[in-house]
């Protein structure tokens, strides 16, 4: 049997179509979206200090499409964690944290296309202390990132580095609020 040029051209189009979409987007990975903490939010005594316990992590997704790159609410849970641990923020027993963190990620905000992409992620946190209930800190964090060209050359794992960059640096500033929070120590 034989197939025409054009057919062959068509085929081979629809292949490469084929391979690139099923590549997947790969979801953002937690180990990649934790912030570290400087040396100098190491060291800020703080009541806060081993004593949050991440209760809740919501809104964010996984890809819902093969050409997109989400985040999904336990990476992000896992990277909040990281990150609080790093800082000497996240107590070892969650049970008898003082206080309890939830995060909601508002939007993951991503382009359609571009050499260069950037990922802006909207997140609120609330820290409530668990004895009284009281939320002693709200905040929403509105934060870019940009995965530039050279970082890699596929637009998928471009899209998924400015997802991972995305919600770093919006830990990050939450980590920097919580260890600038006037905090009554406890009695």
């Amino acid at each position: 049997m034989k197939i025409a040029l054009p057919a062959l051209r068509v085929l081979a189009l629809a292949a490469v179509a084929t391979s690139w979409l099923s590549g997947c987007a790969s979801s953002a990975r937690s180990d990649q979206m934790a912030a570290l903490a400087t040396p100098q939010q190491r060291m800020v005594i703080t009541p806060l200090r081993n004593n949050i316990a991440v209760l809740e992590v919501s809104g964010a997704q996984g890809a819902e499409h093969l050409w997109t790159s989400k985040v999904d609410n336990r990476a992000f849970a896992q990277a909040l964690s990281l990150s609080l641990g790093d800082a000497g923020l996240l107590a070892p027993n969650p049970a008898a944290a003082r206080y309890t963190l939830s995060a909601r990620m508002e939007r993951l905000e991503q382009p359609i296309t571009g050499v260069s992409l950037t990922v802006t992620a909207t997140v609120s946190y609330s820290l409530v202390e668990r004895a009284t209930g009281n939320e002693i800190f709200r905040r929403t964090h509105t934060m870019p990132y940009t995965a530039p060209f050279g970082d890699t050359f596929g637009a998928l794992d471009r899209m998924r580095l400015a997802n991972e960059g995305a919600v770093k640096v919006n830990i990050a500033a939450l980590v920097d609020d919580l260890v600038a929070l006037p905090v009554k120590p406890s009695k």
